[in-house]
């Protein structure tokens, strides 16, 4: 089996988890929260930018799912500066699920 099947086959399991342990995520979300999972950390955070190349997804819809897990208490956001539309993206230090 190639490496690249296997990491999918990781990757499915690994989101088949998290929605199943928080079914509440809708499909895009619990990616992006993968994603940022296995992101190196960083001090201010991953761009939404740097999120939409790894994830080939559309960067409105990567805001959309931030703003989500924002809103469920996930994610930390913040503009990411200057012109940009991109956010900075931290996992929170508390993660909290909102009712």
């Amino acid at each position: 089996m190639s490496d690249q099947m296997a990491n999918q086959q990781e990757l499915q399991r690994a989101l088949a988890a998290l929605q199943d342990a928080h079914p509440e995520l809708d499909t895009l979300a619990a990616l992006v929260l993968l994603a940022l999972r296995e992101s190196p950390p960083a001090e201010k955070g991953i761009s939404s930018a740097q999120l939409t190349r790894h994830l080939d997804i559309e960067h409105a819809l990567i805001r959309r799912a931030c703003a989500a897990l924002e809103d469920a208490g996930w994610v930390n956001t913040q503009p990411a500066g200057g012109a940009s539309p991109a956010l900075r993206i931290a996992l929170s230090e508390t993660p909290s699920v909102k009712p």
